[in-house]
């Protein structure tokens, strides 16, 4: 294969050339009607430098995958039709995870499945460590030191009440849409940034107050009465807080105290 040293334009000024061509019709779309169109020369020279890099990276091992120029160049011309439309950061990542991914030149299918990013691949948390720490803060957002912008806006697009109030079997997947969506994101280059909080009226904790001075003319004491009337802070309506009210319940109903929690 002819060494490409000397024609090392920027993969990134090519994609970023190619993208901006909006006037080309789509590659993809002729393919669909049947033809086999004409590949430009910005797309030719582009699928140039990524075998260029493939070769740098596998050395004998692409060698041997491509043989002759026959294969190669009809290689190149699958894999042009396959990365029409792709961003240039998802391509510079994907080619960054084949180093460390794939022992062998990949297919055009691995490629693929590589240029989809997943947040490890970006350094960050992965979604089951993203959705704990979403959970374990959604009371004090503001107050935590949140391990990267991805997570903190998806505990914000997903919800902090949601997330406080509502079971694990429709938060985790409600919060994984929105952080994968961002991760997306981020790998096309888009700088991210948090919504604006609305600022939110101090809580009422009259209605805990009063429960617990009840509880203590029952004979109860202030740390019973406190641990016991600790469901009034749960959002009103939520499972949670419905939860934490039996739980209270049936706490009382042991101690054989005669009296019926509120809602």
């Amino acid at each position: 294969m002819t060494d490409n040293k000397q024609q090392m334009v920027s993969l990134q000024t090519l994609l970023a050339a190619r993208d901006h061509e909006s006037e080309t019709p789509s590659v993809i779309s002729k393919t669909l009607t049947g033809k086999r169109p004409a590949l430009d020369h910005d797309t030719k020279v582009l699928i140039n430098m990524i075998f260029a890099r493939f070769h740098h990276i596998y050395t004998h091992r692409f060698e041997s995958a491509y043989r002759d120029e026959t294969t190669l160049n009809q290689a190149k011309r699958e894999w042009a039709l396959s990365l029409a439309g792709l961003s240039a950061n998802l391509i510079e990542l994907a080619l960054e995870r084949c180093k460390r991914e794939h022992a062998w030149p990949p297919t055009i299918a691995e490629f693929l499945k590589l240029v989809q990013p997943s947040p490890e691949s970006l350094g960050l948390p992965s979604v089951g460590a993203a959705y704990v720490e979403a959970c374990q803060n959604a009371h004090h957002p503001a107050q935590h030191e949140w391990s990267h912008i991805c997570v903190h806006l998806a505990a914000q697009n997903t919800g902090y009440f949601m997330l406080r109030s509502d079971p694990e079997r429709l938060t985790r997947p409600a919060f994984e849409k929105e952080y994968l969506k961002l991760i997306e994101r981020l790998a096309n280059g888009e700088t991210l940034s948090l919504k604006q909080p609305i600022a939110l009226p101090e809580p009422d904790l009259q209605p805990e107050a009063e429960l617990t001075g009840q509880l203590l003319e029952h004979g109860l004491s202030e740390q019973q009465a406190t641990s016991l009337a600790y469901y009034l802070e749960k959002p009103v309506g939520s499972t949670v807080r419905e939860r934490y009210r039996r739980r209270a319940q049936a706490q009382l109903d042991d101690l054989k105290v005669d009296f019926q929690l509120p809602e």
